[in-house]
């Protein structure tokens, strides 16, 4: 299986692409093809059956008209009123007795056995006192006891139909409405094998195993064309069944189909085994392969056209892949079309725009990284410069005894000093709080050493480091919108330094006036002018996180406390 996998995965597209169509039309189309031979067979078994059917209900129909023929005749016999009187009457002369007997008896008798071929002994048995005339009259007392019809007599007043050994028998009593001292009973043996000779021809040729028979009330099989199958067919009668069912012999299957025949209280059974009915199928078979073979061709059309049309795009697409594989950046690529090979397509264009955008991108950034390093490297004379004439000031201050100059000009180098920071983006607390220190000693100074300072710093804060000039801005903000802006009394700044569980709070407090509640609420997210708290802040949560960053807490004529929450962090590259 997994051979045959890595074939279809190693295929050409459209290879792939009409053997999926073909596979995928080919189920239906087979399945179509199944079903409608199936349902062809079927109907063509139930054409057969229903021939069966018409067949053996005309035999059941010939069956009918024979007995009751017979019916008639006995009919004929039992409810003519002159053997009535002849049987009834109690003679006295024999001579009157014998001319009755011969005149008209004897040939009445004799023209119905003439008339119906089939019957071989027509016999009339009486309890009177009539004697016994040839086989024509005969004394109850020979059948009562040997009889077993006899017993039937007394139950029914209609006619009666027995098998006696090979001979099927016909007996019926006669009335007594006219003649009621008459007792009597009308006896017609009757020539089987001529009786059902219509039944003998009911085969087909191309069965072995079918057979017919017929069955009375009690299930004794009166009639049967094949007495080899008797075994067979008194299992049928032991399966209820109804008309034009199935049953099941043996393990193998019979269509048994069932005729009543009303005059003799008989039931036609003829059955054949299902596998033997008659279809021929050729027609069908052609039928269905001509119908597969015309969808196919239709079929195999319709997918190369569909599969071409699809299929050249996606070469195109190939192509122009290639061009750009090779160095070509500067191809328009567009598609009209709106699938998945259009939008493919424009994807590509859009991406390979992108691509020369970035190119260009990337060639301007390239100036301007060497214009950074050049910039870089004027940066790294500046700061020299600038410390260097910073000691120069504060050599000459010393020298004329301007204490208080060189105290501001130390203040402000060791600020730059630690905000460069070697140009780096982390700083220790320490370094931070000692560089806020400066600036707030510098702050002093121009204020005139207006307002006071106090600094509550845990020890503990100063092994763990912080972004880079992210507590002065803090400290400024105080001074510049909180001491500066206030009116009445001495200002005062105080900064705390807390070590809690896994953070630090950096506290910085003042009593200026307060921020009220609109410009609270802006002061983190726009950019405020001369805030600076929202870059801060932004800075704090790009490098530890967003729980971490500024509170800004104030009520007006409060004051105001901003804290500044970071992780305890150590920075591995300054260790």
């Amino acid at each position: 299986m997994s051979h045959w996998l890595d074939v279809f995965k190693n295929m050409r597209f459209k290879q792939k692409l009409i053997l999926s169509y073909l596979v995928v039309s080919l189920i239906p189309l087979a399945l179509l093809g199944a079903y409608s031979y199936n349902q062809s067979k079927l109907f063509l078994q139930k054409q057969a059956i229903q021939g069966l059917q018409n067949t053996v209900g005309t035999l059941a129909r010939g069956m009918n008209d024979k007995t009751e023929q017979v019916e008639r005749t006995v009919d004929s016999v039992v409810m003519n009123t002159g053997l009535q009187r002849i049987f009834a009457t109690n003679y006295t002369s024999l001579t009157t007795l014998s001319e009755d007997l011969r005149n008209y008896v004897s040939p009445y008798f004799s023209m119905i056995r003439n008339l119906n071929t089939d019957i071989l002994q027509l016999t009339v048995y009486t309890s009177g006192k009539m004697p016994e005339y040839g086989e024509f009259i005969l004394s109850l007392d020979r059948i009562k006891e040997v009889s077993p019809w006899y017993k039937d007599i007394a139950e029914q007043k209609k006619t009666g139909w027995y098998l006696e050994g090979s001979e099927l028998a016909v007996f019926r009593p006669f009335p007594t409405i006219l003649y009621n001292q008459m007792t009597g009973i009308l006896y017609m043996k009757l020539n089987k094998e001529r009786f059902f000779d219509s039944l003998t021809t009911m085969t087909t040729a191309q069965s072995a195993h079918d057979g017919l028979f017929i069955s009375d009330i009690n299930n004794h099989i009166v009639y049967s064309n094949n007495d080899e199958a008797v075994e067979i067919q008194q299992q049928m009668l032991k399966v209820p069944v109804n008309a034009k069912d199935m049953v099941e012999i043996d393990g193998l299957r019979y269509i048994l189909i069932q005729e009543p025949l009303r005059q003799a209280n008989w039931t036609l059974h003829y059955y054949i085994p299902e596998q033997d009915i008659a279809m021929d199928a050729t027609s069908i078979v052609k039928a269905t392969i001509t119908l597969i073979m015309t969808c196919m061709i239709i079929l195999v059309a319709l997918i190369s056209i569909f599969s071409h049309t699809m299929i050249k795009r996606i070469y195109h697409l190939n192509k122009w892949m290639k061009q750009v594989q090779f160095g070509n950046l500067q191809m328009d690529i567009r598609s009209d079309s709106r699938d998945e090979i259009g939008e493919l397509t424009n994807r590509f264009g859009i991406m390979l725009r992108r691509i020369n955008e970035l190119v260009t991108e990337v060639y301007q950034n390239k100036l301007i990284q060497k214009e950074a390093e050049f910039k870089a490297l004027q940066a790294q004379i500046n700061p020299h410069f600038l410390y260097n004439t910073l000691s120069v000031i504060n050599w000459k201050s010393l020298k004329i005894g301007a204490t208080d100059i060189s105290h501001v000009v130390t203040m402000l180098s060791r600020f730059y000093r630690t905000a460069l920071n070697r140009g780096e983006s982390m700083t220790s607390v320490k370094d931070e709080l000692q560089n806020t220190q400066s600036f707030v000693e510098i702050q002093l100074v121009m204020h005139d050493y207006s307002f006071e300072v106090s600094y509550q710093i845990e020890e503990d804060v100063y092994q763990y480091d912080t972004v880079n000039l992210s507590i002065q801005p803090l400290v400024e903000n105080a001074i510049v919108h909180g001491i500066d802006q206030k009116e009445e009394g001495g200002g005062k700044l105080i900064i705390k330094a807390l070590a809690n569980q896994d953070t630090i709070d950096i506290h910085v407090t003042d009593n200026g006036p307060g921020i009220d509640k609109q410009r609270l609420g802006e002061i983190l997210i726009k950019q405020s002018k001369g805030y600076g708290l929202k870059n801060v802040n932004e800075r704090i949560k790009l490098v530890f996180g967003k729980e971490y960053g500024i509170e800004v807490i104030s009520e007006i004529g409060q004051g105001t406390t901003m804290i500044m929450t970071i992780p305890k962090y150590k920075n591995t590259k300054s260790q």
